[in-house]
């Protein structure tokens, strides 16, 4: 809009005593004032916003390359297994903390209420694409959806979530 206001300026003539403007470049065309009986013009200003939420990757024996030997992990850690129940829908994007890659076709999202979804990537999509972490574009209602979302991975991958299933830890009986 100051663009504009000030091309018109500076083809509306110099003041008198001030120094003459600097010429236009040949690719822009000249404004002319209007008349002063002329009806009133309008101008219109789009404004977009695009709201990129980056979520970061969180080790994983996926993607953790200078991790310890697995050995030393178990010991210092209780097993645990997880088993899969009914998830909603669409999961609030601001209370998606981290991910984790988890199989070779879904990835582990951490919530900030520590629960884990595990997100369903849809048919040709890796879960290895995602080991920095993923994108999301913001939308209206701030849900992130199965069936519906995409999720961007750094290496330009693009995925849409097929289904979310809650993970409830089970403690492992070890024989």
């Amino acid at each position: 809009m100051l663009t504009i206001v000030a091309l018109w300026v500076m083809v509306a003539g110099p003041a008198a005593d001030g120094p003459p403007p600097p010429t236009a470049p040949g690719s822009l065309v000249p404004l002319s004032m209007p008349a002063p009986d002329a009806p009133a013009s309008f101008w219109q200003v789009v404004i977009e916003q695009q709201l990129i939420i980056r979520v970061p990757a969180q080790r994983s024996s996926l993607n953790n390359f200078g991790a310890a030997p697995i050995g030393e992990v178990r010991m210092r850690q209780v097993p645990m297994e997880w088993k899969e129940k009914k998830a909603p829908k669409c999961v609030a994007m601001r209370n998606i903390l981290g991910m984790q890659a988890a199989q070779r076709d879904s990835i582990d999202i951490i919530t900030r209420q520590k629960q884990r979804l595990r997100a369903q990537l849809n048919r040709g999509c890796r879960a290895l694409d995602f080991y920095a972490g993923f994108y999301m574009q913001g939308t209206k209602d701030g849900q992130l959806c199965e069936d519906r979302d995409q999720i961007h991975a750094r290496t330009g991958a693009k995925c849409e979530i097929d289904k979310f299933r809650l993970l409830v830890p089970v403690p492992r009986d070890e024989d």
